[in-house]
């Protein structure tokens, strides 16, 4: 791959629309040269490092895209960061640009056409898929229900801002008379990771379980959890009473793949292959035109969704996408008491399940390629 340059667009758009484009930076830029982009919803640096980090690390190989961020103007975090770190790194890959939105967004017009209508259709017709990432809990009301007290709302609007945008592209038991655009494109790539996949399911009319442990295993304190088989644990709740600056942050446990063409495409059909999660909510009711495809081994929290109609509108409720996982450079302890750490690619190989998050990437390459 060729070393290029990464531009921003704060605000003007980005697609061959007829608009205008004022890049934040001195580098030019040709729209007409534009074939293929890839959305990536919450743009944070975070998250760009890790397109970038799967692209480095030839996980992912995604050359002739161009990755477009998307945000809502109110979303709470601080997307000069992203500017910067935009603004001063190159790396072999795809470009990658930034785009804002800042029309008015709110829990009544989530289900329905809204000011950011015509912006989304725009972004769907110039696009050939999105992702959306992980982050903090969804406020109840957009799916129905009272706030549970172990529910924490941080980031109202990238919410509203991810949830219009996916019931725009999918539709919902909200209104089972309107199609969902991917309709007209139906091989358009639709992926989400953790949050991403609760916001998708939701989007669609679906509802959620707001914690796992007290709501699923009626257990309500830390030291309950932490004695449970690893495989019922979502995230590391060592961390809630241990000073340990060395655990990791999240669980690695392992999964059950319903036989169907996803378990077959990751070779997970006979495998329950070693995941990482890093949550405490799930879905309860799946949302419309979604089943499940994977669940824990308990049967208790669904762990991966797919879309009855659209083969490449996929959700997992765990991470591969993690930076960690295939960076050899940091080892990390789940335990206070372990005397021994290891590195993501060190824990994924000894649980024999590398190769399953390879064929993941490939899987989503394939699909995104089409």
């Amino acid at each position: 791959m060729r070393t290029v340059n990464i531009l921003i667009f704060a605000a003007a758009f980005l697609f061959s629309s007829g608009l205008s484009a004022q890049p934040a930076s001195e580098h030019s830029f040709n729209v007409k040269d534009v074939k293929h982009h890839l959305l990536l919803t919450h743009p944070t640096v975070g998250n760009l490092k890790v397109m970038v980090n799967l692209v480095e690390r030839e996980m992912l190989d995604i050359e002739g895209f161009r990755l477009v961020g998307v945000y809502h103007q109110q979303e709470r975090y601080d997307y000069s960061r992203s500017r910067t770190f935009l603004d001063t790194f190159s790396y072999e890959g795809p470009e990658i640009y930034l785009k804002a939105f800042d029309d008015s967004i709110g829990p009544g017009q989530l289900y329905r056409d809204n000011q950011l209508s015509d912006d989304y259709r725009t972004l769907f017709r110039e696009s050939e898929g999105v992702v959306f990432f992980g982050g903090p809990d969804l406020p109840p009301d957009v799916y129905g229900e009272k706030t549970h007290l172990y529910t924490s709302i941080y980031d109202p609007y990238r919410h509203y801002f991810e949830l219009s945008f996916l019931y725009h592209l999918l539709g919902g038991y909200q209104d089972t008379a309107r199609e969902g655009w991917i309709d007209s494109k139906p091989d358009y790539l639709v992926y989400g990771f953790c949050l991403g996949m609760q916001t998708m399911s939701v989007a669609a009319g679906g509802t959620m379980v707001q914690d796992i442990p007290s709501e699923v295993y009626n257990l309500h304190y830390v030291e309950d959890v932490v004695k449970m088989d690893p495989n019922r644990q979502h995230r590391n709740y060592y961390n809630q009473i241990s000073m340990k600056g060395d655990l990791l942050s999240g669980q690695l446990h392992r999964v059950h793949f319903q036989q169907g063409s996803l378990a077959r495409r990751l070779k997970a059909s006979d495998f329950r292959p070693m995941v990482y999660s890093n949550h405490h909510q799930a879905l309860d009711e799946v949302g419309r035109g979604f089943h499940t495809v994977a669940t824990s081994l308990d049967g208790k929290v669904i762990e991966a969704i797919a879309h009855s109609r659209y083969d490449n509108v996929i959700g997992v409720q765990f991470h591969p996408e993690a930076t960690f996982l295939y960076d050899d450079a940091t080892g990390y302890r789940m335990a206070p008491g372990d005397t021994v750490s290891f590195t993501g690619p060190e824990m994924l190989n000894r649980a024999g399940s590398m190769e399953f998050h390879r064929l993941f990437w490939k899987d989503f390459e394939r699909r995104l390629k089409k």
